[in-house]
């Protein structure tokens, strides 16, 4: 029993793991800096359990970016305990007028085979989406299913 339950959050995983493909009007400057409001935007998580728990901007230009998950290390409050870490890669087409948008899942934790954090994993990828497509309105998925 435990296994079968096992597959299907597996299943769910993987499909998380999926990577998720947008093309924006946006140039990637303006992406990015949707990406970083995005984070700056999301609040820490408060209470006894999982306090401090928020998203961390990495990287430079040209990318890819890495969008981590997790608490503040105890050692040094400047970094991040990753619970999950994703890569955002922002490529500009070739006459510059379009901005292809890539958020791939890269490293996640998993207790009894579910993503740990997963709620805000789809939380983040759905106020990326809708912050993009506030800013413009032809924001559209590749891989919409």
């Amino acid at each position: 029993m435990g296994l079968i339950s096992k597959q299907i959050h597996q299943r769910a995983t993987n499909r998380l793991a999926q990577p998720t493909r947008a093309v924006t009007r946006l140039d990637v400057d303006q992406a990015l800096d949707t990406l970083r409001r995005v984070i700056e935007q999301t609040p820490s998580k408060t209470g006894l359990l999982n306090s401090g728990e928020k998203l961390w901007l990495a990287g430079q230009a040209p990318g890819p970016w890495s969008v981590y998950y997790g608490p503040p290390s105890r050692k040094d409050p400047s970094k991040v305990v990753p619970t999950w870490t994703t890569h955002v890669t922002l490529k500009a087409s070739s006459t510059g007028t379009e901005t292809l948008v890539t958020i791939s899942l890269a490293k996640w934790k998993t207790r009894d085979g579910k993503l740990v954090g997963r709620r805000e994993f789809e939380q983040f990828l759905e106020d990326v989406a809708a912050q993009m497509a506030a800013r413009d309105p032809s924001y559209s998925a590749l891989d919409a299913s």
